[in-house]
């Protein structure tokens, strides 16, 4: 089997570029793949364990696209990473792995010209839509609201053949639209070695730790607001790790609220450094509102560690085994999060087994080795399916073009059977 698979690579600051080492590195013991890229650089070495083609969207090598039997796009909420691989998306059908549910902030910062993003909204939502997106501009409505409402998904799906998710609310939402041939697979686990259960002295103060990108969807004003209050504040001591959408803001909450001994903000740093820091940690805050539908790479990364975690109950968090986070209902932050601040001080060895419940799902249901021989089966029940996809995609166009064509009923059959040869000459010579 021979495949294209379209991602970013490190040392791109995605999980997503991490995921395709791994996943990949396992797909070429069973298949030739050719990872493509939009990069202009990536680690050097990775050019001695894969076999990697530069392409822009706008030149693509069709010939040596349509070799392979099958594309394989990686796509997620950010544009950056994942603007390049939509727009080929949608001129070469493929089989798309979702990371990303909600592609609201997607499609809003693709468009250089938001006159196309409402275009965009209002022809998959209508009239409504179109006021709230101009709402949305103005200022009116947030991003959460717009991506909650009207996520954008099928525009991100538009002509492909199938696609494959990690979040199983996501899979049978999509199943359940009955568009386009739905596959699942939990979230593999990217690090090498991840069977040690870690334990770490309980020792106050006791060490938090937060580590990503720190969007507005992180609830760090709650989190903060939440130790000022908390009159136990001084046995915490909360680290976090990973670039900010505001620096400036954050430091002066921080600063406002009298929090500069309890919070320290490190930045982003190396990976040595991140995971010698959750080594030492004692809990961890998690929390994602809104989600925007992704099943969560750093909630593995911090079962590995067996360290308890504070989560957003919402999307594929709120799926997760209670016996292995702690639940913080969305609009109820300082209430639960006061509740679970105080729970952990009095009863440290209940979190402690929470994070080793955390460590066994782990172990049982994230391996990567799982993830690849689910892509690859599916990908051979997705070959299987292309040439229906391909006719059922020729009969569309023919019809749509027909409908828009205004001919009169008096055109004779051998005009039409003109027309119909014009319009699958292209898709035949692609197959």
């Amino acid at each position: 089997m021979k495949i294209n698979w379209f991602s970013p690579l490190p040392p791109a600051k995605t999980e997503i570029a991490k995921y395709t080492y791994k996943i990949v590195s396992l797909l070429q013991k069973n298949a030739e793949v050719t990872i493509w890229t939009s990069q202009d650089k990536w680690d050097s070495e990775l050019n001695d364990i894969f076999s990697i083609r530069y392409y822009q969207p706008h030149q693509m090598s069709w010939y040596d696209i349509n070799q392979a039997d099958l594309n394989i796009y990686q796509l997620g909420n950010n544009h950056l990473f994942h603007g390049d691989i939509w727009q080929v998306s949608c001129k070469c059908p493929g089989l798309v792995i979702l990371h990303d549910y909600k592609l609201q902030d997607f499609f809003y910062m693709l468009s250089a010209d938001k006159k196309n993003y409402l275009r965009q909204v209002f022809q998959l939502y209508g009239e409504k839509a179109l006021a709230d997106g101009q709402k949305f501009l103005d200022g009116f409505i947030s991003m959460a609201t717009m991506a909650d409402t009207y996520p954008m998904t099928p525009l991100a799906l538009q002509g492909v053949i199938a696609l494959m998710t990690h979040n199983q609310q996501s899979y049978q939402q999509l199943s359940e639209e009955n568009k386009w041939i739905t596959g699942y697979t939990p979230l593999p686990y990217l690090a090498e070695n991840p069977e040690q259960i870690h334990r770490r002295p309980q020792q106050i103060p006791y060490q938090i730790i937060m580590f990503g990108f720190m969007g507005q969807n992180r609830c760090l004003n709650s989190i903060f607001k939440t130790l000022a209050m908390l009159p136990r504040r001084e046995q915490f001591r909360l680290n976090i790790y990973g670039e900010m959408w505001d620096k400036n803001y954050i430091v002066r909450q921080i600063q406002e609220l009298g929090l500069e001994n309890i919070i320290k903000i490190h930045g982003f740093v190396s990976e040595e450094k991140l995971n010698h820091a959750l080594s030492q940690a004692n809990l961890a805050i998690n929390l994602r509102y809104p989600s925007m539908g992704e099943a969560s790479a750093s909630q593995l990364h911090l079962w590995s560690y067996s360290l308890p975690s504070i989560v957003s109950q919402t999307e594929w968090y709120a799926s997760l085994n209670p016996k292995a986070v702690a639940f913080v209902r969305p609009n109820h932050e300082l209430e639960d999060l006061t509740h679970h601040l105080n729970q952990f001080l009095d009863h440290p060895q209940k979190f402690a087994q929470m994070g080793i419940e955390g460590k066994k799902i782990l172990q049982e249901n994230h391996q990567p080795e799982r993830c690849a021989e689910a892509i690859l089966h599916f990908a051979t029940k997705v070959i299987k399916h292309r040439p229906s996809h391909t006719i059922h995609s020729m009969t569309q166009k023919i019809g749509n073009t027909l409908n828009n064509a205004d001919l009169l009923p008096s055109v004779d059959l051998n005009r039409y059977s003109e027309i119909i040869d014009f319009l699958c000459s292209p898709i035949f010579s692609e197959s």
